[in-house]
């Protein structure tokens, strides 16, 4: 290792350090609002592939997919 490399990582860790001493864990109400913005980003991001999935089955480009239960031909 080169003597920069080694002043590098010695600074990253110090910096590491110094971040985890400052930190705090977040209270019930910032994890209960950090949980609702997720969800609701997950259903905004499905909710857009769903009417993208709709809009390609009505122009054509998209086939619904065979049912699986049933026989066979």
């Amino acid at each position: 290792m080169t003597g920069d490399s080694i002043l590098g990582a010695r600074s990253f860790l110090q910096s590491t350090k110094r971040l985890f001493h400052v930190a705090q864990k977040p209270n019930w109400e910032e994890t209960a609002l950090l949980i609702k913005i997720s969800l609701l980003g997950v259903v905004i991001v499905g909710g857009i592939g769903f009417v993208i999935r709709i809009l390609f089955w009505l122009v054509g480009l998209y086939t619904l997919p065979a049912s699986q239960g049933g026989t066979t031909p």
